[in-house]
C-alpha cells in the first residue's frame, strides 16, 4: 500500500514544519503550570466525547456544542498559555486545510470558487487559494469516470 507510505511521509513532514514545533512548544507551556494543564486536559477529554459521539453518527446536542466553546473560551480568558497554544493551533488547521484541499483537487480536480457553497468573502479566499495550488489554472472538478453516486445522491450543478 504505497499511499500508505506517503501519508507517513506527508506527516513526517509536517512532524517537521514551523507551526507543528510551535504547537508542541505551547503544549509544553501549558503543562508548566499545574492548574491550566488540568483545565486544557478537562477540554481535550469533553472535545474527545463529542468527536466520538459524531463519528457514531449521534446528534450532539447545542448545549453540548455551546458548553465545550464557553469553556473553551473560559479557558483562553484565565490562561495565557492555553490562548496561545488554540492561537496556534488555527494555523495549524490552515495548513491541514490547505493539505486536504490539495488531495481532494488532485483525486478530484479543482472545483470553481463559484461553486463553493460559501458567503462571497470565503469564495474570495478559496479562490485565493485555488490559484495558489493550480497556478492560476482554472480546473473544474470533475467526477472520475466510473464512479456511481450512491442512489438518490444528486450533485446538481455543483460538479461536472
Amino acid at each position: 500500500m504505497e499511499y500508505i507510505k506517503k501519508a507517513r511521509e506527508l506527516g513526517e513532514a509536517l512532524l517537521q514544519c514551523p507551526e507543528v514545533q510551535k504547537l508542541k512548544e505551547a503544549e509544553e507551556e501549558i503543562k508548566k503550570d499545574p492548574e491550566a494543564q488540568k483545565a486544557f486536559e478537562e477540554y481535550q477529554e469533553k472535545e474527545r466525547n463529542l468527536v466520538t459521539s459524531q463519528m457514531f453518527s449521534k446528534v450532539i446536542p447545542e448545549k453540548d456544542t455551546l458548553a465545550l466553546i464557553d469553556l473553551k473560551m473560559k479557558l483562553m480568558r484565565n490562561h495565557p498559555s492555553i490562548r496561545n497554544f488554540f492561537s496556534l493551533q488555527q494555523g495549524f488547521e490552515k495548513i491541514m486545510a490547505t493539505v486536504n484541499l490539495t488531495i481532494t483537487t488532485t483525486i478530484y480536480g479543482m472545483p470553481s470558487a463559484d461553486q463553493l457553497p460559501l458567503p462571497k468573502e470565503l469564495k474570495d479566499m478559496a479562490q485565493q487559494l485555488l490559484n495558489n495550488i493550480t497556478g492560476g489554472k482554472d480546473t473544474p472538478m470533475e467526477i472520475p469516470e466510473g464512479f456511481k453516486l450512491p442512489d438518490g445522491f444528486n450533485l446538481g450543478n455543483f460538479m461536472k
